[in-house]
């Protein structure tokens, strides 16, 4: 067998060369993966904050808007007002509750919204009248809440920072305007016309 006849291998400097730009391309692949991993957790991760955020707002307008004008008692034997409202917090009783389990109570529900902590807070009675029955229930609905803050609206079209604004225990505002504020998302200012 003449030399040029034998099989021809790869040199050791060939092998070299072929396994660093390999090692080069695998670790830009990996580090683009790895910053596409990255973003995929922090757009799932705000994405969760958004769905909350929008939840939590979905749920007070939706419990503005079915304010009914039915004062309560209170524990003092006293009558409260149908919206029991000021600067950063609201009492109220609202109509629409639903009683899937056919247990022997009211269709109305006194509840109220509040910021406690650093969440946003939606607390209720199991009743209407919460004199002397049942201790009141809280859920945080949103987290990292930086302010929260409420006006109500008259009828002679002027923004009031508590309800009611006389001794009118029925009375109910024209509009309510709330403003939340997060860190994440900024202020969220809405009016609720009732």
């Amino acid at each position: 067998m003449t030399p040029s006849s034998l099989p021809r291998g790869y040199t050791l400097i060939e092998v070299l060369i072929a396994v660093s730009v390999f090692a080069v391309l695998a670790g830009s692949v990996y580090l683009a993966l790895s910053a596409l991993s990255e973003a995929a957790f922090v757009q799932r991760e705000r994405s969760q904050e958004l769905a909350a955020l929008q939840l939590s707002v979905t749920r007070l307008e939706a419990d503005l808007r079915q304010l009914v004008s039915r004062p309560v008692r209170r524990f003092d034997e006293g009558l409260a007002p149908a919206l029991d409202g000021q600067r950063d917090r609201f009492e109220a009783t609202r109509a629409g509750w639903a009683n899937l389990g056919d247990q022997r109570r009211s269709q109305l529900q006194r509840f109220g919204w509040q910021r406690q902590g650093e969440g946003l807070v939606r607390q209720f009675h199991p009743v209407t009248d919460p004199a002397g029955a049942g201790a009141r229930q809280t859920e945080t609905v949103l987290d990292a809440v930086d302010g929260f803050e409420l006006e109500y609206r008259s009828e002679d079209d002027r923004w009031l920072d508590q309800w009611p604004p006389e001794a009118a225990l029925e009375a109910l505002p024209s509009a309510v305007r709330y403003r939340l504020r997060t860190a994440r998302f900024g202020v969220i200012e809405r009016i609720v016309v009732l």
